[in-house]
């Protein structure tokens, strides 16, 4: 379902890198204090067109790390098994809306206007372990594109498999069987989120108070298959 969409290539990766929350290997082309040059952080959003928002850097050891404004860096990331590189500029250091009631601290960076890229051939392909507490979002395939993008329910993911995927639920989902969905899966130990697509084969009661959404024909969600939630992912939440 790739939606009609005027931005830029460049602009279109980011929105998919921030939504997704991918992590992003900084390298500063001066060293900071105590020698530090590659340095690990996490795209946050989309603050405005030329303002990307990333959380604040850290070596590999876990130390924060301040980045003065100015600085020029390297930036790379993977997107769907695609290999990212930029140049980008150290706006401030800042606060960033993640929802209405959260802020967060926050590095703002100039938004790259050219990319180099390469596919990761042989790479291995991103696993998810299901016995793990993932978060599960759902949203409607047929409300994606529209201006509504509230979420239909929320979760934790129960199992994973070829056959499909089970979402446990605390309340029925508004959904008829057959119907196309969304799912994102979110776990803060992972590179990012994971966003998939299939279809409801049905929501049964488990007789706990909770429900459980079976889904079929489940497969990734490429980049730009549902650009306006991705987009509304990025955005600040003020």
């Amino acid at each position: 379902m790739p939606e009609r969409q005027s931005k830029s290539f460049a602009e279109v990766t980011f929105i998919e890198a921030s939504a997704r929350r991918l992590r992003v290997d900084l390298v500063l082309t001066s060293v900071v204090p105590q020698g530090e040059r590659r340095l690990i952080s996490r795209f946050l959003g989309i603050e405005s067109p030329r303002r990307i928002i990333l959380a604040p850097p850290e070596t590999a050891g876990g130390r924060k790390v301040f980045v003065p404004a100015g600085w020029v860096m390297g930036m790379s990331f993977d997107l769907a098994n695609v290999w990212f590189q930029a140049s980008t500029t150290v706006l401030e250091h800042c606060m960033f809306q993640q929802s209405p009631t959260c802020r967060v601290d926050a590095l703002a960076v100039e938004q790259p206007t050219k990319l180099l890229s390469a596919n990761r051939r042989g790479a291995p392909r991103h696993e998810v372990d299901a016995g793990r507490a993932l978060f599960a979002t759902i949203w409607s395939t047929q409300r994606v594109t529209d201006e509504n993008l509230a979420p239909l329910v929320a979760g934790r993911l129960q199992d994973w498999s070829e056959k499909g995927l089970g979402v446990r639920l605390g309340e029925p989902l508004n959904l008829t069987t057959g119907q196309g969905a969304v799912i994102r899966l979110e776990s803060p130990a992972e590179n990012g989120n994971i966003f998939l697509q299939g279809v409801l084969r049905h929501c049964t009661p488990l007789g706990d108070g909770n429900w459980l959404a079976g889904f079929g024909n489940v497969g990734e969600l490429r980049p730009g298959e549902a650009l306006s939630l991705m987009s509304f992912l990025a955005a600040s939440r003020a």
